[in-house]
């Protein structure tokens, strides 16, 4: 999982694509430790490192807690798939149809 900001990791594709520093922003594993940071980042990466401090509390490499849950019956009607019943026992949920909000965009869209 890419955490934006996070670091580039071990084969740092961010010099070519970007022309981001050897060693990427910040520290190559972990990134950078703060929002003003971001600031030094191409533009079409400052929003996902904004988001990272903004929402995301800073996180890097957070550990997850789940639970399996009955897939949302539009997506099941979307995509025609729906997993087996491995581990729980559950129909998808939900109408098969819901419309969704895009930023900036106008009026609405079913998935």
């Amino acid at each position: 999982m890419f955490i934006p900001g996070g670091g580039v990791g071990l084969f740092n594709a961010c010099t070519t694509q970007y022309g981001a520093p050897s060693n990427g922003w910040g520290e190559r594993y972990g990134g950078v430790t703060s929002r003003s940071a971001c600031d030094s980042f191409p533009e079409a990466l400052k929003a996902g490192c904004y988001w990272r401090f903004d929402w995301f509390g800073g996180a890097d490499n957070p550990s997850v807690t789940f639970k399996q849950v009955a897939c949302p019956a539009a997506i099941v009607a979307k995509s025609g798939c729906s997993r087996n019943n491995d581990a729980i026992n559950e129909t998808p949920t939900g109408p098969s149809s819901v419309s969704t909000w895009t930023p900036g965009a106008t009026g609405s869209a079913s998935i």
